[in-house]
């Protein structure tokens, strides 16, 4: 039978760790998370700042980011949204893009019935050169059906999707987009047309 510690063993042991404790909250806990600071250690460590910082943001102070972006945006207007219908003959293809200012978001999602080859890019207003364009995600092999997600712009300029039907037979899609956008064009082998855009409801 294995011997057990005594009873003045564990209320020693006890004492210890309750001492360590109250060590840690009076030295640590309390100057860093209340700004009480008896021993005066939360100072001496730089720990005290810390509840102040938290208890007192700093006027007009960025909101805190999360991942390197931060979580809020304020924007000047309220969104918009728009909703097109398209049919892509064999070998036809358009091209759908939307004026965003720099930081915008916009959520979307197409659909088709068949498998489309896109791009999806932008170009900036103040472009290097005019045949400088940026792209964001390129499936000019297999092609999909749909996709769906949100983007936020990296430039001021018009940013949306070239879209070609790579098959034999018409493909029919459609697409939705939500967000801070001021105007449309839908771009199909002449000069753009302008698209009107709704505010949201």
């Amino acid at each position: 039978m294995e011997n057990q510690p005594s009873k003045g063993a564990l209320a020693k042991a006890t004492g210890i760790a309750l001492l360590v404790a109250l060590l840690l909250l009076f030295t640590t806990v309390l100057p860093a998370e209340y700004g009480y600071d008896p021993l005066k250690t939360g100072k001496a460590l730089g720990l005290t700042g810390l509840s102040q910082a938290e208890a007192k943001p700093a006027k007009g102070a960025a909101p805190t980011p999360v991942g390197g972006q931060s979580v809020y945006t304020p924007q000047p207007k309220i969104y918009k949204v728009d909703s097109e219908d398209f049919t892509l003959r064999p070998g036809e293809g358009v091209e759908m893009k939307y004026h965003m200012l720099k930081g915008a978001g916009m959520v979307y999602g197409w659909k088709a019935d068949a498998k489309l080859t896109y791009e999806f890019h932008g170009e900036p207003d103040q472009k290097p050169n005019k045949d400088y364009f940026e792209s964001y995600d390129l499936d000019d092999k297999v092609g999909k059906e749909s996709s769906y997600g949100s983007f936020t712009a990296p430039t001021t300029g018009i940013h949306g999707w070239f879209f070609k039907n790579s098959g034999t037979k018409d493909v029919q899609f459609h697409l939705s987009v939500a967000g801070f956008f001021d105007s449309a064009k839908m771009f199909a082998g002449g000069p753009p047309d302008e698209i009107p855009v709704e505010d949201a409801k």
